[in-house]
């Protein structure tokens, strides 16, 4: 009787035991496969990183109204095209816009661009600087700054028509100047606008009056219409002599163009 109640009592240790050993086991292969699991996701989270250029899964380009133009995602360079065609006359695409420098240069630049564009203000400050100095001062380039302003920058527009109210005063490059040296029109208003045209001294009847005509919106649809007709696809965009530069280039960009059209 003892012996049968022994084998009894090791017949359920070994049953214990077994079933232990099979929750241990099954405990383990839970962890194997969740790991496989986990490092599989983190697998396909690091392609599509290395795809889309971050966690942001890329970059939307909102359209802006009237003329279907997307603001570049990236500002990298890009080799400059040469659209066939497209643009042949350069004195027209300038339009009546403000300038700088000589009006007979022989090389016209003509740049389309969003006073809300950070790619624009960063154009401003690292290579427009470069350009006056090498060619604008020196009578080898004309710089024309046109207007394009994107429907989804709120203060794009109203930035552009109070610098061209200051053009009409003689000042527009300075009210420009005014505009991007304060970090561009994001976050501004028509204070800050009031602020630099007494800053600069302008007639402030004269340029308020400006600001309300509905003339000066008519002509930012023109530049729009203007650029986009010549190829313009996003701020900032460039002509050089019928060739098209598109984003924040660094000066070298722009020298290499201007230099093969001088030569």
């Amino acid at each position: 009787m003892v012996k049968i109640e022994e084998q009894e009592d090791n017949k359920q240790h070994h049953e214990i035991k077994s079933a232990a050993q099979e929750k241990e086991e099954t405990v383990t292969i839970s962890k194997v496969t969740l790991w496989k699991g986990v490092s599989g996701a983190l697998g396909i989270f690091l392609i599509i990183s290395i795809l889309t250029g971050g966690f942001g899964f890329g970059e939307s380009s909102p359209t802006a109204a009237a003329v279907g133009v997307q603001i570049p995602s990236r500002e990298g360079p890009s080799a400059p095209s040469f659209p066939d065609g497209k643009i042949t006359d350069m004195n027209s695409l300038a339009d009546d816009d403000p300038f700088l420098g000589k009006e007979d240069a022989p090389i016209t630049i003509i740049e389309f661009s969003d006073y809300e564009c950070p790619f624009c203000a960063r154009f401003y400050q690292q290579t427009l600087s470069s350009i006056k100095e090498e060619y604008i001062k020196t009578g080898k380039v004309k710089f024309v700054y046109r207007d394009f302003p994107l429907s989804f920058h709120q203060q794009a527009e109203p930035a552009a028509i109070a610098a061209n109210c200051a053009g009409d005063q003689g000042k527009y490059f300075e009210f420009h100047d005014k505009i991007f040296s304060n970090g561009g029109a994001g976050g501004k208003n028509e204070v800050d606008y009031k602020k630099w045209a007494r800053e600069l001294s302008l007639d402030l009847a004269a340029w308020e009056t400006c600001i309300k005509d509905p003339k000066q919106r008519q002509e930012l649809q023109k530049d729009i219409a203007d650029g986009s007709a010549a190829g313009i696809s996003g701020t900032p965009g460039f002509v050089i002599n019928g060739k098209l530069i598109s984003g924040a280039q660094p000066f070298s960009v722009f020298q290499q163009v201007i230099e093969a059209e001088l030569s």
